[in-house]
């Protein structure tokens, strides 16, 4: 599954300082699987509360292998129709050359080449990286969870 946080340029500072300050003493960010489930609803409240919307990428059916290219390629097909100037992937350095490689491929596609760039960072350089972990990890624990999040995704692909 791929989880991407949109938000328009204009309210990413709110955002970022919003996210900044969910943080406890001594963390360096928000993971939704290290969190107790009193601060996992807290969070899941203050991010119904910042603009932002979720796109999810499900590709269950899929090996990891070929679901998460297809995922990314199906991410940027998207972000080309919103004209999204920029996106941000969270750093796994295991992933990081084919995701380069499938990144480079898909916005040369879709023509945005000019339009969208593309950056791997890990998770406590940025903060809205924090939104999808958080939106992901409720929607696959399942129970109580994928309610506190839905009104957030507003869009659901399955992947194949």
């Amino acid at each position: 599954m791929v989880a991407a946080a949109i938000a328009d340029p204009r309210s990413l500072a709110h955002a970022r300082k919003v996210l900044t300050e969910l943080r406890l003493k001594g963390q360096e960010r928000l993971h939704f699987k290290s969190e107790r489930d009193s601060r996992r609803r807290e969070i899941c409240s203050a991010l119904m509360k910042l603009e932002v919307r979720v796109h999810v990428y499900n590709a269950a059916t899929l090996t990891p292998k070929r679901g998460r290219p297809r995922c990314l390629e199906m991410l940027v097909a998207d972000l080309a129709e919103l004209q999204a100037s920029r996106l941000v992937l969270e750093q796994d350095d295991s992933t990081m050359k084919a995701d380069r490689r499938v990144l480079y491929e898909a916005v040369g596609k879709h023509g945005i080449r000019e339009q969208l760039t593309y950056h791997h960072l890990r998770a406590k350089q940025e903060p809205m990286l924090w939104i999808p972990d958080a939106v992901a990890w409720c929607l696959a624990k399942g129970g109580e969870w994928p309610a506190r999040v839905r009104p957030l995704v507003t869009k659901t692909v399955d992947v194949r």
